[in-house]
């Protein structure tokens, strides 16, 4: 039995016991809001729609470059990757596929943290790679 803290309407802190499956599934859907959080946050423009619409944008630049350095940057990365090992390679190529560190562990038969470290291991070692 494990708890969860709840903050009511007027902020008030309370700890409720709750079994085991409840306590994952709302583990799950907190990673899942975060993930949902993180993500808008990452794609959210600078610019707002009128600004867009009026042509009111500064810093314009040419489209076509944009697409280009993207592309590059992508191989860059692609390539920074297939010098993993291949256990760091299949990891992230899940996490690329959406899935979080619970689900890869449950893929792999690992705990979750191990796969945490491995990942960030990758993560560290491919800032390395890019940074040349």
């Amino acid at each position: 039995m494990k708890t969860v803290k709840i903050k009511d309407y007027f902020g008030k802190i309370h700890y409720v016991p709750v079994n085991d499956e409840v306590y994952e599934a709302l583990r799950d859907i907190r990673r899942e809001e975060d993930r949902l959080r993180k993500r808008t946050a990452y794609h959210r423009s600078r610019f707002s729609l009128d600004e867009y619409e009026t042509g009111m944008r500064t810093g314009e630049s040419d489209p076509i470059q944009e697409e280009l350095i993207r592309k590059e940057e992508c191989i860059r990365l692609y390539e920074a990757i297939s010098q993993l090992t291949p256990l760091q390679r299949r990891r992230i190529q899940m996490l690329m596929e959406d899935m979080n560190y619970t689900q890869i562990a449950r893929v792999e038969g690992r705990n979750p943290s191990v796969i945490y470290r491995s990942i960030q291991g990758s993560f560290l070692h491919l800032r390395r790679l890019l940074k040349e």
